[in-house]
């Protein structure tokens, strides 16, 4: 039995020092999983949603304190359309360096 192409990625052990939400390293570990060569994705936030098995706001919420942390940086995609407006289509996510480890007490 195949389990999503058995493909495997990495996370690092010093993940755990983050002291992440359980939803925000679902999150994380999900945007990293799907991230190509060049360690960037563009998931739908439902696709995020239901992959992580949170609501659409607590995936929001998660890539907010995830973005803020400096683990993302989120870009927002937009599409010109005829009548000359612009809207937003989907954001494009961009795994970045984990942050320098928390200071220990």
């Amino acid at each position: 039995m195949s389990i999503l192409g058995e493909r495997f990625f990495k996370l690092s052990n010093a993940l755990f020092c983050y002291h992440l939400t359980p939803i925000q390293f679902t999150v994380y570990s999900f945007l990293v999983s799907s991230a190509g060569q060049k360690g960037n994705c563009w998931p739908s936030m439902k696709t995020i949603a239901a992959s992580c098995g949170c609501s659409a706001n607590a995936a929001r919420e998660a890539i907010a304190v995830l973005e803020q942390r400096g683990f993302i940086r989120r870009v927002k995609r937009y599409q010109d359309r005829p009548n000359g407006s612009v809207r937003q289509t989907s954001n494009a996510y961009y795994i970045l360096e984990a942050p320098p480890l928390p200071i220990s007490r």
